[in-house]
């Protein structure tokens, strides 16, 4: 490939970088907090590509060179299609299909003690909780969350026989790592797969399945709501 092309390619794709990153689009990719490594890294492949195209074309090309020179392959322009394609279409972030893929079966904490927010939260709520930490504490935490009123937030997973959950996909780095939380809402029929919605409800016993068991909350009202920025916790 010609030197200046393979650069344009690369600044379509510092382009693409930067783009993702101001518009918030990243969130659907990594966590918030590499907003700017992904800003610096797109800047840097803009700068590096505009000035080694630049300094290419100061060099002066043999005269011989010039007439044999048979131009560019059209099957080399295909590689812009793929950074196009991630300028203008916008990916959905993971949702029902992703969480369907794992066990909603949460592991149990390392750290007994860290859920903090009960002693917070003395009378019993509802208290806002994250579907990552309700997942786990309904199921580990069981003298501490009975009795106990909760609000959750996110996406419906529809299980078999009518079960559906509420999900919330878990980063440690990106979408490559992303791991489902999910939380069996009773007493209450399903919305559409992928709805975002905020439930209220009460603590309930955890379903029993053989590889571990599920939190549940039963549901008193599902507030449909639109998609959170940040989908992922």
């Amino acid at each position: 490939m010609k030197r200046n092309v393979a650069g344009l390619v690369i600044v379509f794709v510092g382009a693409a970088v930067v783009q993702l990153a101001t518009s918030g689009t990243y969130l659907r990719y990594v966590k918030p907090g590499m907003r700017w490594m992904l800003l610096a890294a797109g800047l840097i492949l803009i700068v590096l590509a505009v000035t080694d195209v630049l300094a290419d074309t100061r060099k002066k090309q043999p005269a011989d060179d010039v007439h044999n020179h048979h131009g560019l392959p059209r099957a080399a322009w295909l590689l812009l299609i793929p950074i196009f394609a991630l300028l203008v279409v916008d990916p959905p972030a993971l949702g029902a299909d992703a969480a369907q893929r794992q066990s909603p079966v949460a592991s149990k904490p390392v750290d007994p003690k860290s859920n903090t927010w009960l002693a917070e939260n003395p009378q019993g709520g509802p208290t806002a909780l994250a579907v990552r930490d309700y997942s786990v504490w309904a199921v580990w935490e069981k003298e501490s969350m009975q009795g106990r009123a909760f609000q959750l937030t996110g996406f419906v997973t529809p299980a078999k026989n009518g079960t559906w959950y509420v999900t919330r996909i878990g980063l440690t780095c990106c979408v490559a790592d992303g791991t489902a939380f999910m939380v069996e809402a009773r007493g209450q029929t399903a919305p559409p797969k992928n709805q975002w919605v905020t439930v209220t409800g009460q603590w309930a016993e955890p379903s029993k399945r053989v590889d571990g068991d599920v939190a549940a909350l039963t549901v008193d009202s599902v507030r449909p709501i639109t998609a959170p920025a940040n989908p992922y916790e």
